[in-house]
């Protein structure tokens, strides 16, 4: 799971690394991703490495002992954290700068599915739409057993 902007607080007032502990409470055999709002994950085959802008706010301070540690109040420098549920405690750790994909994700032991997503299928009842034919105006497609045919403007 992956939490953008990890360090900002949402419209509601919340801060969304709270917020995003209450999601990983429910998701507890996944990996929580918090990407700060000035880092980014960059990914290429099987390496990664975290980019920031270091003159920016972020969520990463760090103690005397030069251990990190979350800045609610955005004191710090961008970074990414990688957490995970252990019993009923979240843990936390700064995603190193660079390194395998392998080391940062792992295959969840189960996937629980949000119960609004069956919300949205009941509001959404329509089969996947099948594009039947082509062409330079118009495009024919199917929806379940009803054909429609859209008009391209040109």
């Amino acid at each position: 799971l992956v939490c953008p902007h990890y360090d900002k607080v949402q419209s509601n007032g919340l801060l969304r690394a709270d917020d995003f502990d209450d999601l990983l409470q429910k998701h507890d055999t996944e990996i929580g991703i918090g990407i700060d709002h000035w880092a980014a994950l960059e990914v290429h085959g099987d390496r990664f490495r975290v980019m920031s802008l270091p003159e920016k706010e972020g969520s990463v301070l760090k103690d005397e002992n030069n251990k990190p540690y979350f800045s609610s109040d955005r004191k710090g420098t961008p970074g990414i954290w990688i957490k995970e549920v252990k019993g009923n405690e979240i843990r936390a750790k700064l995603c190193p700068q660079e390194g395998s994909i392998q080391d940062l994700l792992r295959a969840p032991s189960s996937i629980v599915e949000d119960y609004r997503v069956g919300i949205c299928r009941d509001l959404n009842p329509l089969a996947p739409i099948r594009i039947k034919r082509t062409k330079r105006t118009r495009i024919d497609a199917e929806v379940g057993r009803s054909q429609f045919t859209y008009a391209i403007k040109t």
